[in-house]
């Protein structure tokens, strides 16, 4: 799907509204779950809200957030009673995008038309409330999350050493003199796009150049001791 909307609940401490962490995107359907940019970029910046529900909840998926709530959703279906009423309401999505495509795959629409109870009716045949069980399929559709992707598919880990420890300028840690790090050692994980190697790369190198520069100091002032 190229423009998806998920978006992940959690309970704020002292508050009853609960914190919604919302990211837009293409998403895909995999034989094991859901991926994709939206999916991908909700997991960085949700990752410790996930870390401490275990991986055990579930999200709201808005797979055409471009139509609008359930209820646009909802009105844009019960017009196709007018427009196509003989049309069966699986042979395709009728919801289109600007460049008059579907907006929802046909193998995902008539997933949902059989979860929704139309898979054999034309849309004049329709009832009220099954159109609207389906327009919920599109418009607030909940996934169960059960866990995460294996090791080799994470890309970058989430925590480290806090930057206001490190001097950015050499990348050597405010707390231990001559202590240099880089990479994922530091709190530092961006969203997908080569975020993360400009990351480890740039601070590799000044790291690099630090501790170089910190070790010949030191040598210089070794012999100045000795002489």
């Amino acid at each position: 799907v190229q423009s998806a909307r998920i978006t992940f609940k959690v309970s704020s401490p002292g508050k009853k509204k609960k914190k919604a962490i919302v990211q837009e995107g293409p998403l895909l359907i995999t034989h094991h779950g859901i991926s994709g940019p939206a999916t991908l970029r909700l997991s960085a910046f949700a990752a410790r809200e996930l870390y401490d529900v275990k991986y055990h909840c579930s999200v709201m998926v808005h797979w055409a957030p471009e139509v609008g709530n359930v209820d646009d959703i909802e009105a844009a279906l019960w017009s196709m009673r007018n427009s196509s009423p003989k049309r069966m309401v699986s042979s395709s999505c009728p919801l289109l995008s600007e460049d008059g495509s579907s907006v929802i795959p046909r193998r995902l629409w008539s997933s949902f038309v059989v979860k929704s109870g139309i898979e054999k009716e034309k849309w004049c045949e329709a009832p009220k409330k099954k159109v609207r069980a389906l327009a919920r399929c599109v418009g607030e559709f909940e996934v169960d999350v059960t866990g995460k992707g294996v090791f080799k598919e994470e890309f970058v880990t989430a925590g480290g050493i806090s930057l206001k420890e490190m001097d950015m300028k050499r990348m050597e840690s405010k707390k231990s003199s001559g202590l240099f790090c880089c990479g994922e050692l530091l709190n530092v994980d961006g969203i997908t796009g080569g975020y993360n190697f400009l990351n480890c790369w740039s601070t590799g190198y000044v790291s690099g150049n630090g501790a170089a520069d910190y070790v010949t100091s030191s040598s210089k002032s070794e012999e100045a001791v000795l002489e």
